[in-house]
């Protein structure tokens, strides 16, 4: 069974799908150690096994930040501020971790967020990393980098 979440930034300028083969009370909830992520207090979920879609309402209010080896760029809202989603792309395919307090029904994540730390990781093994972990991810109505 496949299980649909929704979601979007406060605005609604940058909505999201998510589908996740387990029910989001037994889905890993991860949080980084990263000082972006833990400024944020994020928590996120990804699998290999969904699928996501991030749909860009209004681009001019879509965000982009890259920090760090810049293996993958922040999903922000220029408007209310809302971190949406990590998003990695690569030879035109797209993986994203999302995270869940973008995702409407955030309180059924209940599983308590485990610490991850890849600050060790090199940008090779951490662009592998993302690519078998991470949710494979169609973005909609996306401008080109630098739109």
């Amino acid at each position: 069974m496949t299980h649909r979440l929704t979601g979007c930034c406060h605005c609604g300028a940058i909505g999201l799908e998510l589908s996740l083969p387990r029910p989001p009370e037994a889905e890993t909830v991860g949080a980084c150690q990263c000082s972006f992520c833990r400024k944020h207090n994020a928590r996120t979920v990804s699998d290999p096994r969904g699928t996501a879609r991030l749909t860009v309402h209004e681009p001019a209010q879509l965000q982009r930040y890259r920090f760090g080896l810049a293996a993958s760029e922040v999903v922000l809202c220029r408007r209310c501020g809302v971190y949406v989603a990590m998003l990695m792309v690569e030879d035109g395919r797209a993986w994203t971790t999302i995270n869940i307090d973008a995702l409407d029904e955030r309180a059924r994540f209940t599983r308590p967020a485990e610490p991850r730390d890849f600050s060790g990781e090199a940008l090779g093994g951490r662009r592998e990393r993302r690519k078998a972990r991470w949710t494979p991810t169609e973005l909609v109505g996306w401008p080109e980098e630098g739109g």
